[in-house]
């Protein structure tokens, strides 16, 4: 059934060009699920209507992986002493189901207990934490012979981890506190670490790839636990401060599961909405080395529009991604809100640009640079950057190799998958209003913001 689907899919694909038609098919052994998104028959329409699909086939989908779940747990399940055991419950993964992208834990899977197994199976170099739902940390055994830290391949670490499980641990939060202190990993200050921050579709991931390049650094492209951290930290009442001491322990810990081994870099390249969460980073790990990379407004929120524009109504992104901004920009926003995707990203790439700002007002240690920069002087730029992050100069010729290629290329929003939609003058001349009200100058007819400060050092 599968090589049918797949046949008529190619098929359809290279007959129905002229209505720009994308097909999505994804069968389980208990039913079909069908989507079609039209992507460029009407731009109106077509959002709305692939918010109705989408919810659709995740109620569906939500229906039948929780009966599942219900089944195979009460057949299999772990007893209540094996749950309260001090040691890592491991399950097969029996199904993938991708309509949850956006999900936590178990819930990607339909899985079936196995064995309770020591905190030994956590040192284990195919395993990596994969999820954090406050209360359990989950980790995945990926498939031998596959690098999933290979940025190049496998752009986004998450996707990879998800796509290449085949056995779930689940790990109690106060066993993986026991683990990390017993390990002597709490006393770490972070030296073996480098994250890099940035405003998204700026040129981060090519950076992720040009670091892969050089194999000196194990990278680690958007994992997913750190938005887990983002969604439970940013939906408190209490602001995200580097005095938010409640949350030290949980940023921490993820921080150190991720970079688990003491005699290896790390390089860790950031969604753009972890910088909500840079305030503690240095306060949980005063060692690490953090960067801010950035663009010109105008070819980041048409970059944003042509990966993300067509994946759903404004309502529905708006209300995933609204409520992690900083309370004083839900703010301003709700007090001058478009429903439009163009105004929204805009909002969301200023709020970006004004954590980073407010942050780096008495601070010096978070570089920032542009894509801009590294277009006009890639030699220079890259080993500086590589200088930054403890790299050695005899490695900026094959860094730079990197760009001679899309760095997104196996990715769903590469740059030739995306939805075309066209920025508006309105949507840039709104921005440097909102910039205005946080205190954001915009430069230049690409709408560049002028005043990140902290620029890195070009030698």
């Amino acid at each position: 059934t599968k090589t049918i689907l797949e046949t008529f899919k190619q098929w359809y694909q290279r007959r129905v060009r002229g209505l720009s038609v994308s097909v999505v098919l994804h069968c389980s052994p208990n039913f079909l699920c069908v989507l079609i998104h039209a992507t460029s028959v009407c731009r109106f329409v077509t959002p709305v209507i692939m918010s109705f699909l989408l919810i659709a086939k995740m109620v569906l989908y939500g229906l039948v992986a929780s009966l599942l779940r219900f089944i195979l747990n009460l057949l299999f399940g772990p007893t209540k002493e094996q749950r309260e055991s001090n040691g890592v419950l491991c399950s097969d993964i029996l199904y993938d189901w991708r309509a949850f992208p956006l999900s936590v834990g178990p819930s990607y899977f339909t899985v079936r207990f196995r064995a309770v197994r020591d905190l030994d199976w956590l040192d284990r170099d195919d395993v990596t934490l994969f999820s954090v739902t406050g209360d359990e940390f989950y980790f995945v055994r990926t498939k031998a012979g596959v690098d999933i830290h290979d940025a190049e391949q496998y752009p986004f670490h998450y996707r990879i981890q998800h796509d290449t499980a085949v056995e779930l641990g689940c790990v109690r939060r106060e066993v993986v506190q026991d683990y990390l202190r017993g390990t002597g990993r709490l006393a770490r200050k972070g030296d073996n670490i480098s994250i890099l921050h940035s405003i998204g579709r700026c040129g981060s991931t090519l950076m992720a790839t040009m670091v892969n390049r050089t194999k000196q650094c194990r990278v680690i492209s958007e994992p997913a636990p750190l938005m887990d951290i983002v969604d439970i930290i940013t939906r408190k009442e209490r602001a995200i401060t580097r005095d938010a001491t409640e949350h030290y322990a949980l940023v921490k810990e993820v921080l150190l599961l991720l970079s688990p081994r003491e005699d290896r870099k790390y390089f860790i390249k950031t969604h753009s909405q972890i910088i909500y969460i840079l305030p503690l980073i240095s306060q949980v790990l005063p060692g690490i080395q953090q960067s801010y990379m950035h663009r010109a407004l105008r070819p980041t929120i048409s970059s944003f529009l042509r990966a993300f524009g067509g994946m759903g109504s404004v309502a529905q992104m708006e209300g995933f991604l609204m409520p992690q901004l900083p309370k004083e920009i839900q703010k301003i926003w709700s007090e001058n809100r478009v429903e439009d995707f163009g105004h929204m990203l805009m909002v969301m790439t200023l709020a970006n640009f004004y954590v980073y700002i407010n942050e780096t007002k008495d601070r010096t240690d978070i570089k920032s640079f542009t894509y801009e920069m590294l277009l006009e002087n890639k030699e220079a730029v890259c080993k500086s950057y590589l200088k930054e992050i403890g790299i050695g100069e005899e490695f900026v010729s094959t860094a730079l190799s990197a760009m001679e290629k899309d760095s997104q290329k196996n990715s769903a929003i590469s740059r030739d998958k995306g939805v075309k939609m066209e920025l508006s003058e309105s949507v840039l001349k709104f921005g440097e209003k909102i910039g205005e009200m946080m205190g954001i100058k915009l430069g230049g007819e690409d709408y560049l913001v002028v005043n990140v400060g902290n620029e890195l050092k070009i030698d």
